[in-house]
């Protein structure tokens, strides 16, 4: 298993050493940690106004009342995955306040490095806002979508040094290169709050394999998500990546729910070492706190993806599924558990 993770390390480094060299004008890693930054804004969003107010370290949240935040990835923004999935159904509920980060100049399209490096930053400046504004930690719930799940960690790990404990993180296939250390404070980490759930949907490019939270959802075996495309085309493994928060956004409202059994890793799941049994989760926003362990899972094919308790469409089979190729996954196979 080792090999294996050293493997797909190296192919995140390569990707990530691709666009390093490709550095536009518009490229640039922070100098000063210093909060607040001019980079970093935040978003108050409610049931009266889904569209969002700024919120600055200033502004008070208000007490007794649920908080989201949703934490954008890699060129992105407040408008597109994970907010662009989750804020409106999380705002159905007039009782709760999702806050959004708005750090797009700090994530552009191809400077990934710098990325990584600003991302420290931003969950710093997070950590900052939170304290300063009197965010009740004890009904924080941090969403980050790839480069944004290690966002909310590195705020979550901020806010330990100031004696606060984040009460839950949920990580939307968390981003891999440049990530996969064994160096917790360096990446998301299960330590990082009360509760951390997880979903892989793209390990063999965008996301990461292993196991970072409390609870670790694979989706298809977290690496070909279906009506995405051709293996050959990026569009698809950005589809499968961005999918972690479709999957999650489903769960919110779904009626039977995507639920999962324990397998104690990817390789044992393809060499079927283990089968649907009672020991099975519930992946997304109805996770249970308590859940742990690595978890798989067979979707449909199509919206809504959600399967309930049923395993009998489980397809372990990886032939013609990545563009890492067959000979690959062969490899995989033989990899000891």
């Amino acid at each position: 298993m080792l090999n294996l993770i050293l493997i797909l390390g190296c192919i995140g480094l390569e990707l990530a050493s691709a666009n390093i060299l490709l550095l536009p004008t518009n490229c640039f890693a922070l100098k000063s940690d210093e909060c607040p930054n001019w980079n970093i804004t935040f978003w108050l969003h409610t049931h009266d106004n889904p569209e969002g107010a700024r919120f600055t370290e200033s502004d008070r949240f208000l007490p007794g009342r649920q908080l989201h935040v949703l934490i954008h990835g890699y060129a992105g923004s407040r408008t597109a995955s994970p907010n662009r999935q989750l804020l409106p159904l999380l705002i159905r509920n007039k009782n709760v306040d999702v806050l959004s980060l708005e750090y797009t100049n700090l994530v552009v399209d191809p400077c990934y490095s710098e990325a990584v490096h600003n991302s420290r930053i931003v969950g710093r400046c997070l950590a900052y806002l939170l304290a300063s504004a009197g965010a009740d930690l004890s009904k924080a719930h941090l969403i980050g979508f790839g480069i944004g799940a290690h966002v909310a960690g590195f705020a979550a790990k901020m806010l330990q040094k100031l004696n606060k404990r984040v009460n839950r993180i949920s990580a939307l296939d968390p981003a891999k290169p440049l990530y996969l250390t064994d160096d917790i404070q360096a990446r998301l980490d299960k330590s990082d709050a009360a509760f951390v759930d997880v979903i892989h949907s793209d390990v063999f490019f965008h996301g990461i394999l292993r196991p970072l939270g409390h609870v670790d959802f694979y989706p298809n075996s977290g690496i070909s998500q279906p009506g995405c495309g051709d293996i050959s085309q990026m569009t698809t493994y950005q589809c499968y990546h961005k999918r972690a928060a479709d999957y999650y956004a489903e769960s919110i409202t779904s009626p039977v729910g995507f639920y999962g059994f324990y397998c104690k890793n990817m390789i044992s799941y393809m060499k079927y070492e283990c089968q649907p049994s009672a020991n099975i989760e519930r992946l997304g926003y109805n996770a249970r706190p308590t859940a742990r362990g690595s978890y798989y899972l067979q979707t449909r094919n199509e919206a809504p993806y959600s399967n309930g308790k049923d395993f009998s469409n489980l397809d372990r089979n990886l032939t013609g599924k990545t563009f890492l190729g067959d000979a690959f996954v062969s490899m995989l196979l033989k990899q000891p558990n």
